[in-house]
């Protein structure tokens, strides 16, 4: 989980005002509000992102590194629906499923090197980066392929 993914849980919790940094790098002033997290939807502003960037993850990482543009074009990947899961108890843990395939019509072999969840923050149309990651195993995704990221977001005390 990066710095908003935090900031964000405060605001929620704390009924408070963070300035949090947006997937575009600008401090965005954000408060407590039913849309804060929304990540199910289609369109790349939200949900689960893929890139091609492999730069170790920090905590003050605000947006992938080298997101893939949404497209058919040249270096583009075709971001279908980005689903939630409902979520499931099973003691001493709990959780809940976020997914998105990513089809790759592009013309040539596309390798996706890191993924994140994007997410809403605040009432106006805003986005932050919630959760970033480089795989361990790049993966080369051919034309007419596609490739799918299944995260599971969960606590076990």
């Amino acid at each position: 989980f990066l710095k908003a993914w935090n900031q964000l849980v405060y605001v929620q919790v704390h009924d408070r005002v963070e300035t949090i940094t947006d997937t575009g790098g600008v401090g965005q002033v954000i408060s407590d509000h039913e849309n804060n997290f929304g990540m199910a939807g289609v369109g790349t502003t939200y949900g689960i992102r893929v890139g091609t960037g492999n730069t170790p993850v920090d905590i003050e990482d605000c947006a992938l590194e080298t997101p893939i543009d949404p497209g058919v074009g040249p270096g583009q990947m075709e971001h279908l629906v980005c689903t939630v899961a409902t979520s499931v108890v099973a003691a001493p843990s709990c959780s809940f499923l976020v997914s998105r395939s990513i089809v790759n019509n592009s013309g040539g072999v596309i390798t996706v090197r890191e993924a994140g969840i994007y997410m809403k923050i605040g009432t106006v149309p805003r986005y932050g980066c919630g959760i970033r990651d480089v795989l361990d195993t790049p993966q080369a995704v051919p034309d007419g392929g596609a490739i799918t990221i299944d995260w599971t977001i969960g606590v076990t005390i």
